[in-house]
């Protein structure tokens, strides 16, 4: 039992290192219903540089999260969306996570 509880702990550990950045959470969401460009992500967190939110996406990148597409032809056209392996295990874990702000809520779940 201590070598499985010993795993678990490690592969939580990995999930919050992933998702452990200033706007990583808000990226994810914004994503949930499809890609995203950094334009739309600055006006969903508006208080968060450019810089901050491309360092962010860079790292969700690096973790196989998100994944970056270049559609430019004569204008840049970059949209970030789930890589498909972790989309609906990510989309799973984010609707788990609002449940469970509603319990925090004082809302049942």
């Amino acid at each position: 039992m201590h070598d499985d509880c010993v795993v678990y702990i490690k592969k939580v550990t990995r999930v919050k290192e992933i998702l452990d950045g200033k706007w990583k959470l808000q990226i994810l969401c914004a994503m949930r219903s499809g890609p995203v460009r950094l334009s739309q992500l600055t006006r969903l967190a508006p208080a968060a540089s450019k810089k901050g939110l491309r360092a962010n996406l860079r790292s969700l990148e690096s973790s196989h999260i998100v994944v970056r597409r270049d559609l430019s032809d004569s204008v840049l056209h970059v949209e970030y969306d789930f890589e498909d392996s972790v989309r609906e295990s990510v989309c799973s874990l984010l609707d788990h996570l609002a449940a469970w702000g509603d319990v925090g809520d004082g809302r049942s779940v």
